[in-house]
């Protein structure tokens, strides 16, 4: 992602914060024919620790996807968490300049190193983790109990997301006026495409 100076530096509380609203990433890794390959997944992201300076993600796939015998041969990938919140037009800011149209949005990229396995109970353990991470207060029958998932398991495979970097990018508006950003904010409360009620909130937090 282009870093533009006019927008601020994303810090790592944002960020953290920003991996936590949020409940799927894009998993992309890259074939024996040097093409990318991308799944849409659930994950659990792990803070640093001494092991793991910058923290991982926790993910699973089906073994048969692209993407993760992308990840079996080239553990060199990427995972993706964005947010597309609005596009503006141009004449929003101004009446004839173009350029001004633009995208809002807020992503994060990490540079990874994959550890990949089809260990039934490696993608018990995982499996189990996630589904509490994203059902902390349901009930369900322990996906550890091998026997029980035994089906699910054979056909999954899951892969540990070792971060290595990360860049980000939230394009909220900063760069304008304070009387731009007024205009901003009404015409997306005038307009309520169906994300303009989360634009304008983040775009406010932004500001603020």
């Amino acid at each position: 992602m282009y870093q533009s100076r006019s927008y601020p530096q994303v810090s790592e509380e944002s960020l953290k914060a920003f991996i936590r609203e949020n409940f799927h990433g894009k998993c992309i890794a890259i074939n024996a024919d040097g093409f990318p390959e991308v799944s849409l997944l659930p994950f659990e992201y792990h803070e640093p620790t001494p092991d793991s300076p910058k923290g991982w993600f926790d993910l699973h796939l089906v073994q048969a996807d692209h993407t993760f015998e992308a990840l079996t041969s080239n553990p060199r990938c990427g995972f993706l968490i964005d947010q597309p919140l609005a596009f503006t037009p141009h004449y929003v800011v101004d009446p004839v300049y173009a350029g001004m149209a633009t995208l809002h949005f807020r992503a994060v990229r990490f540079q990874c190193l994959a550890t990949v396995s089809t260990d039934p109970a490696d993608v018990a353990r995982i499996l189990d983790s996630l589904v509490h991470h994203y059902e902390p207060d349901a009930s369900f029958h322990p996906v550890t109990d091998q026997a029980f998932y035994a089906g699910d398991l054979s056909m999954l495979g899951v892969a540990r997301l070792e971060i290595v970097s990360w860049e980000a990018k939230f394009k909220l508006a900063q760069n304008r006026t304070p009387e731009q950003k007024e205009v901003l904010s009404q015409f997306l409360r005038d307009r309520q495409a169906p994300l303009d009620d989360l634009a304008l909130k983040e775009m406010h937090k932004a500001w603020d």
